[in-house]
């Protein structure tokens, strides 16, 4: 059950509308040669100057995806944060950072949907997520801090090593695809790296390499501040 509780919380704040592993980044509608007062934009500007664009080399996105990932196609910054997607063919490679505390702010929500949705769980994964939902009855209001401790708690209570940082999950991109999602809160900031291939599984060694791509963004991060 709180396994299904991080990665939801992430899913919400990192994946950008219409993410997926097929090249979706033209519109799914072209717009009208004569566009009327009331149009708006199918896909958002891309701010390439965004700090999430300087947070993977291009070593490291061919070291996600096997093959060269470098056209950015989608950038932008909200709430301190800021998103940065790059897509080649059918990879898509995302990193997104943001104050642990915005994140936080998505928990309740989470917490709220498991609980509809678990009048089958067992008595443990019942007591993790009453747990669960003690710990962040504040959560609207913690700071970066206590948000980054919230984070470490709900992966102990999975079972990962105490003082925990960070956390690997697959996240479901398409209804055929995931997404492998590392995700790291310190120093008050969360951190995620996301990248999907087609026929993409979690295994040790992916783990291994999608944390070391984490770590490194993190590095950048901090040495930009």
């Amino acid at each position: 059950m709180i396994r299904r509780l991080v990665p939801a919380a992430a899913a919400a704040l990192v994946l950008l509308s219409g993410c997926s592993g097929s090249d979706d980044s033209e519109p799914a509608t072209k717009p009208s040669a004569t566009p009327t007062a009331s149009a708006t934009p199918s896909v958002p500007p891309v701010d390439a100057s965004q700090v999430a664009c300087s947070m993977l080399t291009a070593s490291d996105r061919t070291a996600l995806a096997g093959t060269a990932v470098d056209e950015v196609v989608a950038a932008s910054g909200t709430d301190g944060g800021s998103q940065c997607r790059w897509q080649a063919d059918a990879a898509v490679i995302q990193v997104t950072t943001l104050p642990a505390k915005e994140w936080a702010k998505s928990l309740p929500d989470v917490v709220k949907n498991l609980e509809s949705s678990s009048a089958s769980a067992s008595p443990a994964d019942k007591k993790d997520l009453e747990t669960a939902k003690k710990l962040l009855s504040g959560a609207a209001s913690f700071t970066d801090e206590q948000a980054c401790q919230a984070f470490t708690t709900l992966a102990e209570l999975d079972g990962d090593p105490k003082g925990t940082t960070t956390t690997v999950t697959s996240i479901p991109i398409t209804e055929t695809e995931s997404g492998i999602s590392a995700q790291g809160c310190d120093d008050g900031e969360l951190t995620s790296v996301l990248y999907s291939i087609p026929g993409l599984k979690e295994t040790a060694a992916i783990d291994k390499t999608v944390t070391t791509i984490l770590e490194r963004a993190q590095k950048r991060y901090a040495a930009a501040q």
